[in-house]
């Protein structure tokens, strides 16, 4: 028996797979369920899924065979040929893109919600995990900004210092240094402050992501899920035109032109200390 399961009334499920160039012979179908009547624990029902096409004459024959068989309180048989199989294959689209994905254009999608209609993944679906930079180490997001605050000051009375020739004639030569720290002090302002509304805002030019947790303490992560179509690696990064707006786009390793998933970061997980 090649698959052995339950159905959801926990009744024993037996498939027996067959691949088969030609068509499956009557004479196949009566040895395998003669085999299946050995089969332990005993089954409720028996289906031989075969890689042939459709053929009506051995489903009349398997259909008689199963009548027969429930008549003398015996499991029934049917059998799966591969227009079933493909068929059934093809009502679910993360399944069916797992196999024949290649074969197919995907256009950019959604974790989770609802955009124009277009198919949405789950967080869950999709297995988005977090790897937190720094040993998990965070940081309170108002002490972010009180550190933003002071850089800051101390860019702006290094300027004042500047122009007042404090340091003497050289005082200029510290001038980059002072705006250094203003631009940085801002900067860090404006990420605390960002923080407090979005909760998730992109770092620099790595793959890494500032994210705020439910505390108000702040991470910095790196995304990572698995691909709904071909169960690959995907890294989420942040993409678009060198001028334009850019998107957090989860991408696929095994095939990065076809495979990408637009994140919304509202529906991610809040985080926990």
């Amino acid at each position: 028996m090649d698959i052995f399961g339950e159905d959801e009334m926990h009744r024993t499920i037996g498939i027996q797979c067959k691949n088969t160039m030609a068509t499956l012979s009557e004479k196949t179908l009566l040895t395998e369920i003669e085999n299946a009547e050995t089969f332990y624990p005993p089954l409720t029902a028996l289906y031989i899924a075969t890689s042939t096409d459709r053929d009506s004459k051995l489903q009349e024959r398997a259909r008689i065979i199963s009548f027969e068989r429930i008549s003398q309180k015996k499991f029934p048989v049917h059998i799966l040929f591969w227009n079933d199989v493909t068929g059934d294959l093809a009502k679910n689209e993360v399944e069916f893109m797992k196999y024949f994905g290649d074969f197919f254009v995907h256009t950019e999608k959604n974790v989770a919600g609802d955009d124009n209609d277009r198919r949405t993944f789950s967080v869950d679906e999709m297995d988005i995990k977090r790897h937190s930079a720094f040993s998990g180490k965070s940081i309170s997001r108002q002490k972010l900004l009180n550190w933003g605050f002071i850089i800051s000051v101390i860019g702006l009375l290094g300027m004042l210092l500047i122009f007042a020739r404090i340091f003497g004639p050289n005082s200029g030569n510290w001038a980059p240094l002072a705006m250094l720290f203003c631009g940085l002090g801002l900067t860090i302002v404006m990420l605390a402050q960002a923080l407090a509304r979005r909760k998730f805002e992109y770092f620099l030019k790595g793959n890494y992501y500032l994210e705020a947790s439910a505390s108000d303490r702040i991470y910095l992560n790196r995304l990572t899920a698995t691909c709904p179509w071909c169960a690959s690696h995907m890294g989420l990064s942040h993409l678009g035109p060198k001028n334009g707006v850019k998107e957090d786009i989860f991408v696929c390793e095994k095939n990065p032109r076809q495979h990408k998933i637009l994140l919304d970061f509202t529906l991610l997980p809040e985080m926990t200390d």
